[in-house]
């Protein structure tokens, strides 16, 4: 089969017919059948008829190694960053089963069709005249997008502006970013830097003993910025193999230019959320005024009971939510620590004694007014919650 553009549009959009019927019926009536031997039959056998059917597709050479290796050295990146994030949260027990078989059958259900997607994609995209390459591959890579997003979860759910906000940011930028990333070593390479990719960091979460306890917000940015940092880095080195290229041109697409913000932004949001032994925290009622006014955002240091003393303020657990209240006194019994607090503008002290169990640290600074905009997206997350209770 010579090249052909409408040969390749109407194999995307027979792809993206049977993704959107199996997402929204096989998935459902045979669900086991279909995970275990249709999904995995269905891609092979796409990937075979592409081999046998289309003309052959000529590599781009001079990039191929390069990439490949950038791609092992991303993987690498990637499981490094989620090891020393362990460090700063907790270790998980791994979801996966790690027994021959449950390897074996993970990689049956799970690898097959990632080598046979991203062979798909490659073979598709090269299918087409060099002027059509960008089309296809934007073509390729939103129905990638559709059928990996979970598109019947997402119909199916509630959907308010906080869960459109964690969908966006936790599912479709990830899933943008790595699309982007392996359409990119596509028309560059072949196949290969985007099954190392995908394969290495899936082998990671599939084959290892414990994960950190990551919050969605942390597993999200590292699904979205190491794949564009990688890609930032290929079209750089591609830039300077070009002969036509400029000295502006090159300097443009330097990825060292925005690493740095891209590692302080990733920082700021890791510190925002506690990962770090400090964390902020947005004060959302008046119990401390004056030292504390709603809106002011107060910077925990995670401690323990003999790192505290009366007069500080530290934060505590209670049932569903924490309080931060000042220490008025502090006694031990039987080896454990316990605490009176109290708020500044507060009558009485609290009616429950808080236990060292409950202590998360104490406030070593504040920010004046910094936390209106947590605060905002907290009530709106709690009268979404009101609605759906209600049936509002």
């Amino acid at each position: 089969m010579q090249k052909n553009k409408k040969a390749t549009i109407i194999i995307i959009l027979a792809m993206l017919a049977y993704g959107l019927f199996a997402e929204f019926y096989l998935s459902i009536k045979i669900n086991k059948i279909y995970l275990y031997i249709i999904n995995p039959i269905i891609w092979i056998g796409i990937a075979i008829f592409l081999k046998t059917m289309l003309g052959k597709s000529y590599e781009v050479k001079k990039l191929k190694k390069d990439i490949i290796s950038y791609s092992f050295i991303a993987v690498l990146a990637y499981i490094i960053i989620y090891l020393i994030s362990g460090l700063f949260i907790t270790f998980g027990k791994n979801p996966y089963s790690r027994t021959l078989v449950g390897i074996i059958t993970n990689l049956w259900i799970f690898a097959t069709v990632i080598i046979a997607k991203e062979y798909i994609r490659y073979r598709l995209i090269n299918n087409v005249y060099e002027k059509d390459k960008i089309k296809v591959a934007v073509y390729i890579s939103v129905v990638y997008v559709i059928l990996e997003m979970g598109l019947r979860r997402i119909v199916t759910a509630t959907i308010t502006p906080l869960f459109i906000m964690e969908t966006v940011a936790q599912i479709i930028l990830p899933l943008i970013m790595k699309n982007l990333l392996y359409s990119y070593t596509a028309i560059n390479s072949n196949y290969l830097p985007a099954m190392v990719y995908e394969l290495g960091t899936n082998l990671y979460l599939w084959l290892s003993p414990i994960l950190p306890n990551a919050p969605w917000i942390m597993v999200a940015i590292i699904d979205s910025v190491i794949p564009l940092i990688l890609f930032l880095y290929i079209r750089y080195e591609k830039n300077k193999k070009d002969i036509f290229r400029t000295k502006e041109k090159l300097m443009n697409s330097d990825p060292r230019n925005i690493i740095p913000l891209t590692i302080c932004i990733v920082l700021a949001i890791w510190f925002a959320i506690g990962i770090f032994p400090i964390k902020p925290i947005a004060i959302a009622t008046g119990s401390m005024e004056p030292e504390l006014y709603v809106g002011d955002v107060a910077v925990i240091k995670k401690c323990k009971a003999n790192d505290v003393e009366e007069g500080d303020i530290i934060e505590y657990q209670m049932e569903g939510y924490t309080v931060i209240h000042r220490i008025k006194s502090k006694t031990q019994k039987n080896g454990q620590f316990t605490f009176i607090t109290k708020g500044d503008n507060n009558n009485t002290e609290d009616s429950e004694p808080v236990s060292e169990e409950q202590l998360i640290g104490k406030v070593i600074f504040k920010v004046r007014f910094l936390g209106f905009p947590a605060i905002w997206l907290h009530n709106l997350s709690v009268q979404e919650q009101v609605n759906v209770n209600t049936g509002n």
